[in-house]
């Protein structure tokens, strides 16, 4: 019980997380189960804290679209409530300057391509980050 405390007093961590390294460390199911319940009880695990860290993280730091923060919090096993609410937090102006700048900078970085192959190109790119491709084509579009 001391080691699962430890690990969850580092940071957010999702119950898929704490329950694989409970499975790693060879515990039997009743006992993983009891374990997870008790962190939860003393809030040291908590789902909607997670998503909102995660999807405050990922957004910032790694520059994600939602549908990538999406599919990988259903990937951790969240609620699909709990991931919503979280996406919510998203400023929807700050989400589309996030598209802007990554736009910028994606186009920039490809300036000897022809025009259709890069706007082509940071399109698949900004797509393959998880951002939704209305956007990323409205902005693109925006820009010329």
């Amino acid at each position: 019980m001391l080691r699962a405390r430890q690990y969850c007093d580092k940071g957010e961590r999702a119950h898929w997380d704490v329950r694989n390294l409970l499975t790693k460390w060879g515990l039997p199911y009743h006992e993983r189960e009891q374990i997870i319940v008790a962190l939860i009880e003393q809030d040291l695990l908590n789902e909607s804290r997670y998503a909102s860290a995660f999807v405050n993280d990922k957004f910032r730091f790694n520059k994600w679209g939602v549908k990538k923060i999406e599919q990988a919090l259903k990937a951790k096993g969240v609620s699909t409530r709990n991931i919503s609410d979280a996406l919510k937090r998203i400023d929807p102006e700050e989400y589309l300057k996030s598209v802007e700048e990554i736009i910028q900078k994606r186009l920039e970085r490809e300036a000897k391509l022809p025009e259709f192959q890069r706007v082509q190109k940071v399109a698949r790119y900004l797509i393959s980050r998880g951002y939704d491709s209305s956007i990323v084509w409205k902005c693109l579009n925006h820009n010329d």
